[in-house]
């Protein structure tokens, strides 16, 4: 499905999500391509809808679960009976419709009703998915991982289920479980994500990458897990366990950095050079020229062609909030000297009389 497909599926449909049914969101083109390869428009759209509709959570997520088995079960073949009565009820439930549901997917509804059946003789059961027994879901119901990826040029603020609110960076990643259980609240990430921890002293809130555990009851803090992890903390408390199992208490102001090779330190930080960018403010501190076409090109998703030379003790420095692409060159070109070009994605650093 193409850009201008999904984007005219949001604005047709959005304000119907509030009503539908499982039945009309497996009949629902743009779901359905969300469930089946979720892309920037549909991951966005439909994570922001849940998260100001929680009351429709559950019937989103049965609906996901069945579009998931009709993609691995469609060989499943049942009784004619039981075919049958399944067969019926979606009948009924499509001539209820009305006549303006021309949309309807008879093919689609053969596979569901295989799946239903199929769900039903391994105990999930049939009430799984019509929403007959609350409680038999509750019981039944395998917690599900969600993820949320922010490509180069890409900013996300969303809340997990506990309250937690999570500033997503570009280039970063963060899976979570849709509900969190009863003990503890466990998280994954990489890359770049700013944390305001919902206090709950029952349930510790973990985040585990790739050689560190950070642990915290309630508070809020950066964490960059990239070349080196850097934990900066805002207020509250943090505890950080390596991979050999040593715990480094963070107090507020205080930042963690650890290296690949395993060097630790520990040191105070600029709130504003740490915490900024959920705020977009791009702030370049005596960055190398590396750093800043590195920074420059996730912040804008755009990729960087140098055809200058540019001598080994070049520093820049400055603060742009909420910048366009044209004006960070301009900041930047005016003290160093350069020219660029603009093509698409693209930027092109030039020498002056090249240009």
């Amino acid at each position: 499905m193409n850009r201008k497909k999904l984007l005219s599926g949001i604005q047709t449909n959005k304000m119907r999500y509030r009503d539908f049914d499982i039945i009309d969101f497996l009949n629902d083109e743009f779901f359905i391509q969300w469930v089946k390869n979720p892309g920037e428009e549909t991951n966005h759209f439909w994570m922001k809808w849940i998260e100001n509709n929680p009351d429709r959570k559950h019937i989103v997520q049965k609906a996901r679960e069945i579009i998931i088995l009709v993609d691995y079960q469609t060989k499943y073949e049942l009784s004619d009976q039981a075919y049958m009565d399944l067969y019926e009820n979606i009948v009924e439930k499509s001539n209820r419709e009305g006549s303006d549901r021309n949309f309807f997917h008879w093919g689609v509804w053969h596979k569901v009703a295989a799946i239903l059946f199929l769900a039903f003789s391994t105990a999930y059961s049939i009430n799984y998915f019509i929403g007959l027994d609350n409680k038999e879901v509750q019981t039944q119901q395998v917690t599900k991982w969600l993820s949320v990826y922010n490509p180069a040029g890409q900013k996300y603020r969303f809340k997990l289920d506990d309250g937690t609110i999570v500033h997503l960076n570009s280039e970063s990643s963060v899976e979570y479980p849709e509900t969190f259980d009863s003990s503890r609240r466990v998280i994954r990430m990489k890359g770049e994500a700013f944390f305001n921890v919902a206090k709950d002293k029952d349930r510790p809130f973990i985040i585990e990458t790739e050689d560190n555990q950070v642990k915290v009851i309630g508070t809020s803090f950066n964490l960059k897990n990239r070349e080196k992890f850097e934990l900066a903390l805002e207020e509250g408390k943090v505890e950080v366990e390596g991979e050999t199992g040593e715990v480094i208490s963070l107090l507020p102001n205080e930042m963690l950095i650890k290296t690949k090779d395993g060097d630790v330190s520990m040191t105070t930080f600029d709130p504003m050079e740490v915490f900024g960018w959920k705020e977009q403010y791009l702030i370049f501190k005596d960055d190398s020229f590396e750093e800043v076409v590195d920074k420059i090109e996730a912040w804008f998703g755009v990729q960087i062609i140098s055809k200058i030379t540019v001598e080994s003790d070049w520093s820049y420095s400055g603060k742009y909030h909420d910048k366009p692409l044209s004006q960070v060159l301009d900041g930047i070109s005016i003290s160093s000297e350069f020219d660029y070009k603009i093509e698409s994605k693209t930027v092109t650093i030039l020498n002056p009389q090249t240009k």
